[in-house]
Parts: structure tokens; C-alpha cells; sequence
């Protein structure tokens, strides 16, 4: 290897490293948010409305504590937000929200590891197609949110018609502000998804240097 090649080898990996350091702080991190709120839900007693957080490992509550003496209950009881949330979607006749996206969570962690190692192998492999390695880990954050979006339209078009109140099938809003019966909903990217682009981005950067390595590299030959 040219000397030319070798100091382009450098910025590459660490590039790619950072990728993978990123990803994996994405993977416990909050990747994308939901609230609702209603007038029977106090900005008082829920500030942030009922919400939750997707995570890649599961739903997690999105709700926090806050210090209110006066209320004679267990505050992390009465804030589990996963739990609220399945009441509300139960009374429009919505799945509860663990069903979706569970070979999804299970399979997250043996994603994550894979895409670790094809990003290993990115760093030394100068064979045919060596770009594809870095491919799956750049498409994460448009793959979630295809993901996202497609879970989104089956549970806002699988419901049951026993529910209590009678809501014609819709599709959930994916990003923004929304209005489902007296609800106002929210859907937002959160930080874990800006890690994703930002690997994203690290991992489209890292593949541009390593082209123009390795054409140097062939053309000096």
C-alpha cells in the first residue's frame, strides 16, 4: 500500500468506529415518541400527556414522576404511561401496543450485533461490493421509520368493532400533531434517532473516503 493509502485509511475507520459507537448508544437510547392529551388529563398531573417512547429493545413509559404529596398513591403506579395508553387504545378497540413490532424487539440485539461485524469487516475488506457492508447500518433511521409507519396503519386499521367508542379506521400520525376523537396525538423523533442519522451520516462519509482511497490506491499501481 501506497503511503497516500495509508493516511486515508485512518479517517475511514475512525469514522466507522464512531458509527458503531453511536449505534450502539441508539440502541438504549429513546428512539421515537408518542403522547397524547385530553381534557381528562391535567397538564398538572401529566405534563408531558400520556406518553411513551420506543425504544429498539421495547416500549418504554415515557411519563416521569413528579413530587405531589397530595396525591395518596404510588406515583410510578399512576404514571405508567404504556399501561394508560393500552386503556385508551382498548376503548377505541386498537391492539394493546406490545403486539406490535415483537419479532422486530426480538431480533434487535442479533441485528445490532451483525451490524457491528459487517462494519468490522468494512474497515479491512477491499473486495467486490465492500460498500454493501457499511449499506445496513446507513439505512437504520429510514428503515425504522418505515417500520414505524407500517405498525402505525395496522393498528389504526385492525380495529376491533366491539370497542366502546366507534372510530373509522385511520392512519396514526407518523410525524407531527394530530387529532383521534377528543384526543390531540404527538409523534416525534428524539435523540436515539438523531444518533442513527448521525451514524448515518459518519458511515456515508467513512464509504466516500474509502472509495477515494482505494482508487488512488489503484491507480498509483
Amino acid at each position: 500500500m501506497t503511503t497516500s493509502g495509508k493516511s486515508g485509511a485512518a479517517p475511514f475507520r475512525l469514522l466507522t468506529l464512531a458509527a458503531m459507537a453511536l449505534l450502539a448508544v441508539a440502541y438504549f437510547s429513546p428512539i421515537w415518541w408518542v403522547a397524547l392529551t385530553a381534557p381528562q388529563y391535567p397538564p398538572d398531573a401529566f405534563p408531558d400527556g400520556i406518553r411513551i417512547e420506543f425504544h429498539f429493545n421495547g416500549v418504554m413509559n415515557g411519563c416521569h414522576t413528579r413530587p405531589r404529596t397530595e396525591i395518596d398513591v404510588d406515583n410510578d403506579e399512576a404514571l405508567d404511561c404504556v399501561h394508560e395508553m393500552n386503556t385508551i387504545n382498548h376503548y377505541i378497540g386498537m391492539k394493546p401496543i406490545a403486539e406490535g413490532a415483537k419479532y422486530e424487539i426480538m431480533l434487535a440485539p442479533y441485528l445490532f450485533v451483525a451490524m457491528g461485524l459487517l462494519l468490522v469487516a468494512f474497515m479491512f475488506y477491499s473486495g467486490p461490493f465492500w460498500w454493501l457492508l457499511a449499506l445496513p447500518a446507513i439505512l437504520v433511521p429510514v428503515g425504522f421509520v418505515i417500520d414505524y409507519s407500517g405498525w402505525l396503519w395496522y393498528f389504526g386499521h385492525t380495529l376491533n368493532p366491539w370497542g366502546a367508542f366507534t372510530v373509522k379506521p385511520f392512519m396514526p400520525t407518523v410525524f407531527g400533531e394530530g387529532k383521534v376523537a377528543q384526543f390531540s396525538t404527538f409523534s416525534y423523533p428524539t435523540y436515539g434517532f438523531g444518533l442513527l442519522v448521525a451514524a448515518s451520516f459518519a458511515l456515508i462519509l467513512a464509504v466516500l473516503l474509502r472509495r477515494k482511497q482505494l482508487q488512488g490506491g489503484r491507480g498509483e499501481k
